[in-house]
C-alpha cells in the first residue's frame, strides 16, 4: 500500500501524543513493519512534532497552574478578611497574659517573614543590607 501525506501526518501525530505502534496500526491500518520503517524515515518531522506535543502540555498545565493559584489567591483572600473581621471582634481580655504573649509573638515572627519575602536585594548596590549606616 503506498503512503500518503495524510496518512504519514496521522501517523507522526499518534506518535507524538506517545501511541505505541501497535495502537496506531489498529487505528490507521498500517502495518507495525510499516510504522516502524516510518519512524526511521520521518525521524526529524517525528522530533519537531514532539517538541510541539511537548511545549502543547506544558503551556496547558500553565495555565491550569494559573488557575489554580488565581482560585487560592481568591480563597486566602476571604479568609483572610475573616480572620480580621473575627480579630477586630474578638475581646482579649480574657485571655492570660502568658498566652497572649505567645499569640503577639507568632504573630510578630509571622509578619517579619512575610515583610522579608518582599524584600528585594539587589546586590551590588547593597540595599537592604542588615548594617546600621550612621547618622549625623
Amino acid at each position: 500500500m503506498a503512503k500518503t501525506v495524510e496518512e504519514v501526518g496521522k501517523f507522526v501525530e499518534l506518535r507524538a501524543k506517545g501511541y505505541s505502534y501497535d495502537r496506531i496500526a489498529e487505528l490507521t491500518g498500517t502495518s507495525k513493519p510499516t510504522l516502524l520503517k516510518w519512524s526511521t524515515e520521518y525521524s526529524r518531522q517525528l522530533k519537531e512534532a514532539e517538541h510541539f506535543e511537548m511545549n502543547s502540555l506544558l503551556s496547558q498545565y500553565g495555565v491550569m497552574r494559573q488557575s489554580r493559584v488565581q482560585a487560592y489567591s481568591s480563597m486566602l483572600g476571604k479568609a483572610l478578611q475573616e480572620l480580621k473581621k473575627r480579630a477586630e471582634e474578638t475581646d482579649y481580655s480574657e485571655v492570660p497574659t502568658d498566652k497572649l504573649l505567645r499569640i503577639a509573638l507568632e504573630l510578630e515572627r509571622r509578619v517579619e517573614r512575610e515583610a522579608e519575602e518582599k524584600k528585594f536585594d539587589n546586590g551590588a548596590l547593597g540595599y537592604f543590607n542588615r548594617e546600621e549606616v550612621p547618622v549625623d
